[in-house]
């Protein structure tokens, strides 16, 4: 979802640039612009609607009254009113900018979109495109059609590359078109722009996870990296559970599995019956191969109660944990749990190998033992000077170990 601070752009910047144009002499025109620029929209409104009845065929007088109406929360009229400045004046790009920042606040996303569609981005001049940029982008997104915002807002950012917000903007749309690589690189200048802002560096952290999950080698490390160092900012100035698990994930992610627990032992004393918490534990302990904890881990997953894939999830892991500890019957029950029967097959056929392997160091040890009763019964019998007995039983003894 877009943050709200999307929602209008720069709406004063819009009617500014209508001072430039012809507009109706008078009082009442005069005084609503100074109630305007004053944030006084109810006054605003009372002198544009009487100069729009003065001069109904004027644009930039039914543009005023629709922007003051909007300052004035009357949504719907400001659309009526916005709708016929574009009306009169279908050239004029402010107008429409205007009426899409307000199609979007009434959440007519559609609409919005195919009224913005139709300005022309390399048409407008630099303040304009400062509020056309994030509006046609926000109308775009929310109508399906991510792409079409990334050019524009790839456009802008490039003429404003301190504007935090619309990096946010375009690390969105990038998200949007599931492109983490890009979203992450977005956000995380969106977050180095303003690190106050910990929605952008929660959605960079987010998504140089879901980058690295899709990259491999030393990508997928750096993208973990860089999402844990990130995350783990955010953490430390803001000590709250989807910090400390995001945090953990990274780290996860990353291999530095010892960092990992500690960031899930802080979830979890915010959230104890959290069950992705655990699993993710688990985890942790599974590769550091301590699997009495994960085993422990995965019971307590199983004890809140989880559903679905992650029920699934949570079996499979245990049949991994128990099959690394030689306990096959264990793993077998928890893959048949998982509906896997690929690694009920593997973990029978491993232990029935164990077993024959069992009873073949059995069979070994018990013809080793033969061997050395063997060699005791000739070393007896040449200590009393049966020679002759003692070579027979020498010769079988080594034709034995021949064989």
């Amino acid at each position: 979802m877009i943050h709200s601070r999307f929602h209008l752009g720069a709406k004063l910047g819009a009617g500014v640039l209508l001072l430039a144009v012809a507009l109706p002499a008078g009082a009442d025109y005069n005084a609503g612009v100074e109630a305007y620029k004053a944030r006084e929209y109810t006054k605003a409104v009372q002198e544009f609607q009487k100069v729009v009845e003065q001069s109904p065929d004027h644009a930039g007088s039914h543009y005023m009254l629709g922007v003051s109406l909007r300052g004035a929360k009357q949504t719907s009229r400001a659309l009526a009113s916005l709708r016929k400045a574009a009306e009169l004046d279908p050239s004029n790009a402010s107008y429409a900018i205007a009426l899409g920042q307000t199609l979007i606040q009434a959440n007519q996303h559609n609409d919005a979109y195919l009224t913005l569609k139709k300005v022309r981005y390399a048409d407008l001049d630099t303040r304009a495109r400062q509020s056309y940029a994030p509006a046609f982008a926000n109308a775009a997104i929310k109508a399906g059609f991510p792409g079409e915002a990334i050019s524009v807002l790839e456009a802008q950012v490039k003429a404003t590359p301190k504007n935090a917000d619309m990096f946010y903007t375009l690390g969105y749309a990038y998200s949007k078109e599931e492109n983490y690589p890009k979203a992450f690189t977005a956000f995380k200048k969106a977050y180095d722009l303003k690190p106050s802002d910990t929605k952008s560096g929660s959605s960079a952290a987010k998504t140089a996870i879901s980058a690295g999950r899709r990259a491999t080698g030393s990508q997928k490390d750096s993208y973990y990296s860089q999402g844990a160092i990130i995350a783990e900012k955010l953490a430390s100035s803001s000590p709250t559970f989807d910090n400390f698990l995001l945090a953990g994930e990274a780290r996860l992610g990353a291999k530095d599995y010892r960092k990992a627990l500690g960031w899930f032992d802080r979830a979890r004393s915010k959230q104890a019956q959290n069950a992705l918490v655990h699993f993710y534990h688990s985890q942790c302990n599974t590769n550091l191969g301590q699997y009495s904890a994960a085993i422990t881990d995965l019971q307590q997953v199983l004890k809140i109660g989880v559903s679905g894939k992650m029920r699934t999830q949570v079996y499979n892991q245990m049949g991994f944990v128990y099959d690394k500890t030689k306990q096959y019957d264990k793993a077998v029950t928890a893959y048949k749990n998982a509906g896997n029967s690929k690694m009920v097959k593997s973990v029978e056929d491993k232990k029935e190998k164990a077993a024959q392997n069992v009873a073949a160091a059995a069979e070994q040890a018990a013809y080793q033992r033969k061997l050395l009763a063997l060699e005791q019964q000739i070393q007896a019998l040449e200590a009393i000077g049966e020679i002759e007995e003692a070579k027979d039983l020498r010769e079988h003894l080594e034709k034995l170990r021949e064989q």
